[in-house]
């Protein structure tokens, strides 16, 4: 929305009036000095009667402008979204030349006495006025522009644009996916499989934007020779994650450190000659993982994780009646998975 140059609230007059007044010559008024007015608002905003008053108020040597007669024009465009405001004016001297400004507020009414004061002070430079409080007010820019208002879409647009984007950060973002994983824990060979995850992300503004995500796995491990005979494991758990830093926070690609709970159940079908046997066991271990991330459009992301996962109990699966053990899970293990998901707000 323009340059990010601006003025902090509660600023003095003088400094706001130094600030707003660059090529404010152009513009310099005699008494009685034409205006015209062309006012466009969204939002519940105050109409172009009261904008006009409140320019005069400030301003009391203008009045309007009489039929084809040479005037200073102003044109203002505001609009209200998502719980702040945005307010753009063109100041248009007789000889052509113009001046814009950008205001950026918390209310449309805040934004609307803002731009008042600075179609005064292009004015009127000299003119005493009080600073209205608001959050930022942009320099300006000299620039070329028709007569004719045929571009209001396209102006509005860029006025929103910042505003929506800072809103968007501003809020919880959340996210559903899928991904496929390894885990070296649930079998003597990695097993494999499918999971699908539900997240919700923090605000934006920082690198401490935490991550919380909640996913169902299932992975399996095929028929292994072991020494207590032939074994298949399946793995069924759910996963909380919690993922407190994006780093760097805000780029298309970044790096996050989590750490996770497991809870479910593994279960193995053994075989040695005659003798079968299935046998289900709890599940439970705790570990953590490093994802790297790439966002596209905002809305699709791809991950990679890599970690550690450490099971807090170890169960051991066996034939029984003095057959040797089929598999005991191991004090640690690596785990990795790829995954793709559909952010929204």
């Amino acid at each position: 929305m323009g340059a990010k140059w601006g003025v902090k609230v509660g600023c003095s007059a003088f400094a706001l009036s130094a600030a707003l007044c660059w090529g404010a010559p152009a513009f310099a008024v005699k008494p009685g000095q034409a205006f015209r007015l062309e006012y466009w608002a969204d939002g519940r905003c105050p109409d172009a009667v009261e904008f006009a008053r409140q320019i005069q108020t400030r301003a009391p040597r203008l009045r309007p402008a009489e039929a084809d007669e040479p005037a200073l024009g102003f044109y203002a465009e505001i609009a209200e979204r998502g719980g702040s405001a945005t307010g753009r004016l063109t100041a248009r001297s007789p000889d052509g030349r113009e001046v814009v400004r950008e205001v950026r507020g918390p209310t449309c009414e805040d934004v609307t006495t803002a731009l008042a004061l600075i179609a005064a002070l292009a004015a009127d430079p000299n003119q005493p006025v009080a600073a209205p409080v608001v959050r930022q007010a942009q320099p300006p820019r000299r620039v070329a522009r028709p007569a004719d208002r045929d571009d209001q879409p396209a102006l509005t647009a860029e006025l929103l644009a910042e505003d929506t984007r800072a809103a968007r950060e501003r809020r919880w973002t959340f996210g559903v996916g899928v991904g496929l994983g390894f885990d070296s824990n649930i079998a003597p060979s990695p097993g494999y499989g499918l999971g699908i995850a539900f997240g919700a992300e923090g605000p934006g503004g920082s690198a401490l934007r935490p991550l919380f995500e909640l996913s169902a796995n299932r992975a399996a491990a095929a028929n292994t020779e072991t020494s207590g005979g032939t074994a298949s494991f399946t793995w069924v758990a759910f996963r909380l994650a919690a993922c407190p830093l994006r780093l760097p926070e805000g780029t298309p690609l970044f790096v996050r450190p989590c750490a996770f709970l497991d809870t479910g159940v593994l279960g193995a079908d053994m075989a040695l000659g005659p003798r079968s046997k299935d046998e289900s066991k709890t599940w439970l271990a705790a570990g953590g993982f490093l994802r790297i991330e790439a966002l596209t459009a905002e809305v699709v992301s791809f991950q990679l994780d890599g970690g550690v996962s450490v099971p807090l109990v170890r169960p051991a699966f066996g034939l029984g009646e003095g057959a040797p053990e089929a598999f005991r899970v191991p004090t640690s293990g690596i785990l990795g998975r790829i995954g793709l998901s559909y952010r929204f707000q």
